[in-house]
């Protein structure tokens, strides 16, 4: 069974032309983790260069695995990422739902 992980996102702050140019291969690429039922929920934090990409995955690796060939990775553009075992107990994401 497959735990949810909430992966903060914290991009470098200098590079925000890299981040338009490859926005759309980063979104593909997350779209790409959704349709394969790995990937929730993903976006931005509004006014921030930080961003919450919610997953499933076995433990805190897999969740980080999962996102080891995103392009923003790739070419350097997330200064770090931090998961976190995350219990939705209330809403769609929760177990009851």
């Amino acid at each position: 069974m497959s735990t949810i992980y909430a992966v903060e996102y914290h991009y470098v702050t200098d590079r925000d032309e890299d981040l338009d140019r490859l926005r759309p291969s980063h979104r593909a690429f997350n779209a790409d983790l959704a349709d394969r039922g790995h990937l929730l929920a993903a976006g931005p934090y509004v006014g921030t260069h930080d961003a919450l990409i919610i997953v499933r995955a076995q433990d805190e690796a897999g969740a980080l695995a999962l996102l080891e060939d995103d392009p923003f990775l790739e070419a350097g553009l997330i200064a770090e990422r931090l998961p976190r075992q995350w219990n939705p107990v209330i809403g769609v994401l929760s177990p009851a739902s």
